[in-house]
């Protein structure tokens, strides 16, 4: 079973302030419990916290980083989804993060159902998992009793 260390949470790391705001404002109108990162590192220590994750970040930490960032966000966090927020001049970089096993991409102006579509059927998968996980065990604990008695 999978125990959450603390809540599935959205970390968001993006570099302009009018697209972090207008995120922001995105997913608490979805009611997704959201923090806003100002480096890598940052990103980083919220990761070693959590067993569950979502990061939207920017094309501007890609350029910045290189596609080598995704696996270091899968190696902090193996069951982190990422969201790509892709500016229009950056569409190259999708069919990348795709392949590196991004969740999703959202193309600018970054519609707020798009994001929050993302958002929640992320949250909805995590909380499956948590849900399965738990009837696994349940199951195993009582196939464990009746072989021992």
């Amino acid at each position: 079973m999978v125990i959450r260390k603390e809540p599935s949470k959205v970390y968001l790391w993006v570099s302009r302030g009018e697209v972090r705001a207008h995120v922001l404002e995105t997913l608490a109108h979805a009611g997704a419990p959201t923090e806003s990162v100002e480096s890598f590192s940052a990103l980083m220590e919220r990761l070693a916290e959590v067993d569950h994750a979502i990061v939207i970040l920017d094309s501007e930490a890609i350029h910045r980083h290189g596609p080598t960032i995704y696996g270091r966000l899968r190696a902090a966090c193996k069951t982190c989804r990422v969201i790509l927020l892709c500016a229009q001049d950056s569409r190259g970089l999708i069919r990348e993060a795709m392949e590196a096993g991004v969740y999703g991409c959202v193309v600018e102006p970054y519609a707020p159902w798009e994001i929050q579509t993302m958002v929640r059927h992320i949250l909805a998968d995590f909380d499956h998992e948590l849900v399965s996980g738990g009837k696994n065990l349940a199951k195993n604990k009582t196939a464990n009793e009746i072989s021992h008695s």
